[in-house]
């Protein structure tokens, strides 16, 4: 288990800088979280407004390249969860499969507006399931911190 979580965590921070590299060009004074900014654009006037100061192609690659991100958080979440060997492990795990199925939902309707086959107004699907993906995040963060530090109870309560 402590293999498959270094690996795991590996693989996530690899990423991680590899997503951070490559989209450093998104960063900028109207988009100070880079693609995030997109993720909440919600708006078509917003979207509009990012893609003023982007490149298309810079975008679609982060896009591209977030989708092995998702593969690897989820990887290391779920180890994360299982290695913390509580008996709600498993429903921890399924919020981040969850979280990981959300962001994918994301990643092809922003392909799709950015490719035009949708309407920008879709932006705010997109803003609600990004959203609840990091919720769902947090969550479970908030699940693995709390257990590593005995914080949450081991023993079934039902």
């Amino acid at each position: 288990m402590k293999k498959s979580l270094l690996i795991s965590l590996s693989f996530c921070a690899i990423m991680f800088f590899v997503l951070q590299r490559q989209g450093r060009n998104l960063i900028t004074p109207q988009s100070p979280k880079g693609i995030i900014d997109l993720e909440f654009a919600k708006t078509p006037a917003r979207f509009h407004q990012l893609q003023l100061f982007w490149n298309q192609d810079t975008v679609l690659q982060n896009i591209y390249l977030d989708f092995l991100f998702i593969i690897a958080y989820t990887w290391f979440l779920v180890t994360a969860c299982k290695a913390v060997k509580n008996n709600k492990s498993h429903i921890f795990s399924a919020l981040t499969i969850s979280a990981g199925a959300f962001d994918v939902f994301e990643n092809f309707l922003l392909i799709l507006v950015l490719n035009g086959k949708f309407n920008p107004s879709v932006l705010q699907i997109v803003y609600y399931t990004a959203a609840i993906k990091f919720i769902l995040i947090v969550i479970v963060l908030g699940f693995i911190i709390l257990s590593l530090f005995g914080l949450f109870r081991k023993e079934s309560l039902l």
